[in-house]
């Protein structure tokens, strides 16, 4: 019986380009979100929020058979949910008036008895994707507002960059955390560490 589709399916094809739209739209989501608590909106993006939080969740119930478009979506919800929970508890910290924008520390989990000079054993730092993703982010939105290119950016690669080079930070000046921050310098935005103000490209 051709042309007659199960109520609520959808063309694999037609699923695929709904997921890459709304993909390309969860990305501007955040940052929208990002802006917002960089205070360069006034309003959160409560909006846009409800409408790709609205889509999504359409999808949820759509007949789809390809494994892969499944996989696809499952993720992106799992990001839904987890990028909501982030939103939410920063701006009831923004509410609360609790809220410290733009930094996070990267926490040291220090090995019993390794208190001497030399350590066998690396330092187990705690460094979470959504704070990296805070920060990138973050970054991305200050390098769109001074007019910086962020073609060829990726967050895979800031986020390895970044942790590795943690380590040599709380060697180098003996600290047990570093907290990183996005600024503006000279015109251009720059990730610092306040412990001593190294410039992270």
């Amino acid at each position: 019986m051709a042309g007659n589709e199960t109520k609520g399916q959808l063309p694999q094809e037609k699923f695929a380009e709904q997921l890459d739209e709304l993909d390309e739209g969860l990305v501007n989501l955040h940052v929208l979100y990002e802006k917002y608590f960089l205070g360069i909106d006034r309003k959160p993006p409560e909006q846009e929020r409800k409408k790709i939080s609205a889509r999504i969740r359409e999808l949820r119930n759509v007949l789809i058979k390809n494994t892969g478009l499944k996989f696809r979506l499952n993720t992106m919800f799992a990001r839904l949910i987890s990028h909501e929970r982030l939103w939410d508890r920063t701006l009831r910290e923004i509410e609360d008036g609790t809220y410290k924008r733009d930094v996070f520390k990267a926490k040291l989990r220090h090995q019993p008895g390794e208190d001497g000079p030399k350590r066998t054993q690396p330092e187990r730092i705690e460094l979470s994707d959504d704070k990296l993703r805070r920060l990138y982010d973050t970054w991305v939105v200050a390098r769109q507002r001074t007019g910086e290119s962020v073609a060829g950016m990726n967050f895979d690669a800031v986020a390895q960059k970044i942790r590795s080079q943690v380590p040599g930070l709380i060697q180098k000046h003996g600290a047990k955390s570093i907290e990183f921050k996005v600024v503006i310098k000279a015109g251009k935005a720059v990730t610092i560490t306040s412990s001593n103000s190294s410039m992270v490209r």
